[in-house]
């Protein structure tokens, strides 16, 4: 018998699957638990995520056209890569992106926007600053907290597009920092109060001169041993430092 057409509870528990698929992807890519460079073999991800090969294909094509998944018709998928180039390409683009956002919402923030960048650095202080006994556990929690901060920062921003890319830049550069979770973040509280303290005073001048240190120092601290540095990481070409 032939089936009628499908219904919408089916398209959208298709569609759903395939979007908590990509998400659940893309999580694991930026945490560093898929390394670059390492192969998405299709036998592999249906166990181990329980789901068929059409969600598992979406998803995949949708982190390709991310640039966090390359796609070959021969050899399947893969991880992106990391390197040097990228690195510098990504912190550029984001200290251009991220100073503007913060520009504008420094502009428009009012005592709503004022109290959440408070409670976002209170807690990424309290983040930074604490006991470390699992430095893996600790390194996703630090992220979290810093990712919240600086999402705290640019939430007056009044574009929906500039926030857009900036957090797509921000994902791409959360995989170099998340491919050092084994080692000791630096404690970064004194860099981020500079930026945090002009913010909420609305120096917008101060504020995103701190903000372009924050990222240099950044760039500074992964760039050693990335592929096209100059130099070799002492576990080969994707191991970095801890940064920012």
């Amino acid at each position: 018998m032939v089936e009628g057409p499908m219904t919408t509870e089916r398209r959208v528990t298709r569609a759903t699957l395939a979007n908590q698929l990509e998400d659940a992807i893309r999580i694991e890519i930026i945490e560093g638990v898929l390394t670059p460079g390492q192969r998405l073999r299709a036998n592999d991800l249906t166990q181990r995520y329980g789901v068929s090969a059409t969600p598992l294909r979406e998803a995949l094509q949708r982190l390709a056209a991310q640039s966090l998944v390359e796609i070959d018709p021969r050899l399947g998928a893969t991880v992106s890569q990391i390197s040097r180039t990228d690195l510098l390409d990504i912190y550029s683009l984001r200290e251009l992106l991220e100073c503007m956002a913060l520009e504008r919402s420094i502009e428009r923030g009012d005592a709503a926007w004022e109290a959440s960048v408070h409670r976002a650095w209170e807690a990424f202080r309290g983040q930074a600053t604490a006991a470390v006994p699992d430095p893996a556990r600790d390194a996703l929690a630090w992220s979290g907290a810093h990712r919240a901060f600086h999402e705290a920062l640019y939430g007056a921003c009044d574009s929906p597009w500039l926030l857009r890319f900036v957090g797509t830049l921000y994902d791409h550069s959360e995989r170099y920092r998340m491919l050092s979770v084994r080692s000791r973040r630096r404690d970064t509280t004194q860099g981020h109060e500079g930026i945090y303290r002009p913010s909420i005073e609305r120096n917008a001048t101060e504020a995103v001169h701190w903000l372009r240190e924050h990222l240099a120092n950044t760039v500074a601290s992964l760039e050693p041993g990335l592929p096209g540095s100059g130099s070799r990481a002492a576990d080969g070409a994707t191991a970095v430092r801890p940064a920012s």
